[in-house]
């Protein structure tokens, strides 16, 4: 039966609680009953780790006894050895379990969101240990753990008291092997030949890349009886993701002004403007347009290398100790090359839009711009962790766990813009697959024939972008560590219905420091930049990096003049020094630790009603948050003059550092019931309490405040400073939490065959927006309680996502050969909810941002479908994979006055043959998105394409030699 509410859920389950641990410390003796039900449990896990996957029925034939046989309801693809999993990335075998989709971004699979919700209501682990993040949020970067070393991927939809927590959708564990219990010798090596045809377009360039990657395990018995082994792999990466792209400014704002009636510089919004049709702005005509639109043709390659080991030492059959860790770097670039046009809002005229007031054609007048930049990123990351169980007696197992996490991420980007002088020109919209175009460029208004440019022609020469120049550098640093420490014991308990008791405590210490990104700027003075802009032509000019840019978008510009970006950023800098240190402290950093402290107790029961098996686990996980951010801004001292009136005089030089401190509780139950209703039919019910963590960026303390003159009149500090305060970020920040109900109905014919339903019901607040608050500031020595503007807060307002879940696993085995061969895996999950994100762009006024139909929760696709078909024999295996994930909202970064950004729909339809050449040699053909399908996002209004991106194919071939 479903309870009511949270609270009557929350409130049955701590008296439950409490009641079983009477009967918990009343049966704490020790009883053969349970030692047989363990060892049970113990050699059904064992059996299902060591399947040894050679083909895809087998990998889903794991899948389906590791569903089967779990405590909770969960999803999973595995195999025994490292290197058998045979995507290209983790993120790509995670998007093949229903309810998971990846967010696929230059031509790869990233962030991961479960049952549509947002990967910051995710949580991902590595051997069951929380992983650091190069970035701001807590979306771990897959790419950071290669398939090739990685042979399990497990995700929890709902949660017991044992599994860490900080994922409201799930929480998605990755495994690496064991080398004793896999118990022998094996030696593989791979090489994947990659091509991209995009990458071939590059001039002199065959478009190769390569994926090497090695691995031996092994292991041996001691001559004192114990077991040792060890296993290590290696892969590593030098690829390219190019691409072509139409883009926009990241800001958008809304005019109902025509430049052919109402004049006028940038377009503008009121009642006295040409599209309010007589009446108030926002009841008629109004337009939504970016600040700027560019066409850009970039080139981007990747180095990356990485590796996984492991050691496990087992002395006697009661203990057994495991090392593992995992390292990976990843060095990237980015060479870009944008055809501008940089003012995108000025003179706009003869517009027409589409219901929603995206722009679908109009006449604007701009510079049109040659941009270069040359963006490094270098990512490392480095993990290790010692596990350690021990079964202290025939009724107690104890197991310690203790892990480093760590990963360092900085970016460097060297910039230079050439300008040439203000056109009028007419822009069209295209279909979403094409790029929007330019039909005309001319510079008299009046006289768009008579004054037509051959501008196609025109940007072909460096030289053309004469009248303006500018160049720029920037870096941002992010270090990112955790340190955790986990303690489990599980007990024997002699009762008919309760056979184990576990208990145990988690802490983890993670430091986060993100260094804002610095930027400097050199602008070219008008008394140099003849000479500056000539340099540049003469010395820096490239020939177009590639050939048949735009083909795939019908863009009829192909080319147009370019440079080597760090040729012309050095011509425009000179001797000025460009250098920066974002390192050094800036009301940008985001410093902060977070300190958690979780203990959990838990009941495992067995029992039977009738001829139906009752299985289960019920327990309890209070958690404990500690967060530290320290702050900086700029110092003040405060004055008074004669009349009394206060004023600040700024420090020059001078930082002032605030630490601000926030501690906070969660107490999360959790019932997990298995009914085996028949032998091949599974009934689960789940309900418990999960929570997640907001992103890292959220928490920074800086303040700033607003200088505050003698004019200003003010009598005290408090009154200079109320409401005058705005802040960087939110301490204050706590956990939001969730209550979760889960329902799934499984159908087992055979090991091949899986028929699976699943409901679901999550209550939660998960709305961010910026509010005010009172809080401590200190000014010259004193601290001042006042009102701080703009703190990032999670807002009281309950929503609900509720779904279902549909996957059927069959192999055709009953068939005559050859079609005894032919299998196939179908999972669909579709997901509603009434959560709202309202428009929040800073740039649009407030009255149309209340007329915009509200997002959904970031990240969230209704509809998200993957299906394979695949036929296999002893020797050759071919796949047909297609992916589906409907239109979803993809927040700007930690901004919250950006505009709603969504990813249109997507699809990729990938390909994958394996031959057996021998019993020790494979090769293997794969095609990544065959159809070459776009990327798309639109903004605030379907039609207002925020970037249109073509990547193409990408084709591997692959070589492996295994002994």
């Amino acid at each position: 039966m479903l309870l009511n509410s949270p609270i009557d859920f929350q409130q049955r389950m701590k008296k439950s609680l409490t009641a079983l641990a009477v009967i918990a410390a009343c049966q704490l003796h020790t009883t053969s009953v349970f030692a047989q039900s363990a060892e049970t449990d113990a050699a059904s896990e064992e059996t299902a780790e060591i399947i040894e996957v050679r083909g895809i029925a087998d990998a889903y034939r794991n899948a389906i006894a590791e569903k089967r046989s779990s405590a909770t309801i969960v999803d999973a693809l595995s195999s025994s050895d490292i290197g058998a999993l045979p995507d290209l990335s983790v993120a790509e075998t995670l998007e093949r379990i229903t309810g998971v989709s990846g967010d696929r971004f230059k031509g790869n699979a990233s962030e991961i969101s479960i049952r549509g919700l947002g990967p910051f209501l995710g949580f991902s682990t590595v051997n069951g240990r929380a992983i650091s993040s190069g970035s701001g949020n807590r979306s771990v970067a897959f790419s950071q753990f290669p398939s090739e070393l990685v042979n399990g991927v497990t995700v929890f939809k709902a949660q017991k008291a044992d599994l860490l927590e900080g994922g409201v959708s799930g929480l998605i564990d990755l495994k690496t092997i064991k080398p004793v219990d896999y118990g022998k010798e094996r030696f593989q090596t791979e090489v994947r030949l990659n091509y991209n045809p995009y990458q071939a377009k590059f001039n002199d360039d065959n478009g190769l890349g390569y994926r090497p990657s090695a691995s031996y395990t092994n292991s041996f018995d001691l001559d004192d009886g114990g077991k040792f082994g060890f296993a290590i792999g290696y892969a590593g990466a030098r690829i390219s993701s190019p691409e072509e792209s139409y883009n926009t400014s990241s800001t958008l704002r809304n005019c109902n002004s025509d430049y052919g009636v109402d004049g006028g510089s940038n377009c503008s919004f009121s009642d006295s403007k040409a599209g309010a049709n007589g009446g108030a702005a926002k009841d008629g005509d109004y337009y939504f347009i970016p600040n700027q639109f560019y066409y850009r043709q970039m080139e981007s390659e990747e180095e990356r290398d990485g590796v996984i080991y492991a050691l496990q030492w087992q002395p006697n059959s009661d203990l057994d100790i495991n090392l593992d860790g995992q390292w990976s770097n990843r060095h990237y670039y980015e060479d870009r090359h944008d055809l501008m046009f940089d003012d995108g809002r000025r003179r706009i005229a003869n517009w027409t839009t589409n219901d929603e007031h995206a722009l679908l054609s109009y006449t604007g007048n701009s510079r049109i711009s040659s941009y270069g930049e040359y963006r490094v990123r270098e990512e490392e990351y480095s993990g290790v962790g010692l596990n350690i169980d021990w079964q202290a007696t025939n009724d107690l197992h104890v197991a310690f766990d203790a892990a480093y996490s760590g990963t360092e991420r900085y970016q460097t980007r060297t910039w230079a813009r050439f300008r040439g002088d203000r056109s009028f020109y007419d822009w069209q919209n295209s279909n979403g697959e094409d790029f929007p175009t330019i039909n005309a460029v001319y510079t008299d208004f009046n006289d768009p024939a008579g004054s037509a440019s051959n501008w196609q022609q025109d940007i072909q020469d460096l030289a053309y972008f004469d009248a303006d120049s500018e160049a720029r550098n920037y870096r941002f640093d992010i270090e990112d560590t955790i340190k955790s420490y986990r303690l489990d014991f599980e007990y024997a308990l002699d009762g008919d219905i309760f056979y184990a008791v576990r208990f145990g405590s988690a802490m983890s210490f993670h430091d986060h420091d993100n260094f804002g990104e610095e930027r400097k700027s050199l602008s070219t003075p008008s008394s140099l930049r003849p000479e500056k802009i000539a340099a540049a032509a003469s010395s820096c000019a490239i020939d177009f990096p590639q050939s048949d840019f735009g083909e795939d978008a019908n863009f009829p510009v192909n080319s147009w003049g370019t440079f080597n970006t760090q040729c012309g950023y050095d011509v425009l800098v000179g001797d000025t020094d460009m250098s920066v240190d974002p390192m050094s402290p800036s009301e940008n950093d985001v410093r902060m630790s977070e300190d958690i402290t979780s203990f959990y107790a838990m009941l495992d029961f067995s029992t039977e009603w009738g001829d139906i098996s009752v299985d289960g686990n019920l327990g309890l996980r209070h958690v404990t948050t500690d967060i530290s951010s320290l702050g900086i801004r700029t110092s003040y001292s405060v004055n008074t003059n004669d009349s009394g009136f206060i004023s600040f005089t700024e420090n020059t030089g001078i930082n002032e550092f605030s630490n601000l401190e926030n501690s906070y509780n969660n107490v999360l139950p959790s019932l997990n019931l298995s009914f085996g209703l028949t032998d091949e039919l599974q009934l689960r019910l789940a309900a418990y309490g999960g929570l997640s963590r907001p992103d890292m960026w959220y928490y920074g303390s800086a303040r700033n405040i607003r200088g505050a003159s003698e004019e200003d009149e003010f009598t005290s500090v408090e009154a200079a400073l109320n409401g005058n305060v705005t802040a960087r970020g939110n301490p204050y920040l706590e956990a939001l939490e969730s209550n979760n109900y889960d329902v799934s109905l499984s159908y087992y014919l055979g090991t091949d065959t899986m028929l699976s339903a699943a409901l679901y019901y999550k209550t939660f607040n998960a709305r961010f927006d910026s509010l005010s608050g009172f809080e401590d500031v200190v000014v010259d020595g004193v601290a001042y309680n006042v009102e701080v503007q703009g703190r990032p807060t999670i807002v009281d307002e309950d929503s609900k996502i509720q779904g279902v879940e549909l996957t059927v696993m069959h192999q055709f085995s009953s068939l005559p050969a050859p079609f005894n061969g032919l299998g196939t895996s179908l999972n669909y999950n579709y997901a509603d909810s009434d959560f709202e994100t309202p428009e929040n762009g800073g740039s649009i006024t407030q009255d149309v941002r209340d007329m915009v139909t509200p997002s959904d929760i970031a990240g969230l696709s209704k509809n998200t479908f993957s299906g394979q078909i695949y036929w296999e024999n002893d020797d050759f295996s071919a796949r047909l994979s297609y992916k589906y994930r409907s239109e979803y909202l993809k927040p700007f970064g930690s901004s919250l006055a950006q505009t709603n950004r969504f990813v249109d729909d997507t699809s990729s339809f990938d390909v994958d043959f394996k031959y057996d050449i021998n019993k020790n040699v494979t090769a293997r053909f794969q095609i990544l998105n065959l159809t070459g399908e776009p990327y798309v996002e639109q903004r605030v209004a379907h039609e207002a394409y925020n970037r249109i991106e073509h990547s193409g194919p990408r084709f591997f071939l692959g070589l492996k030699y295994r002994m």
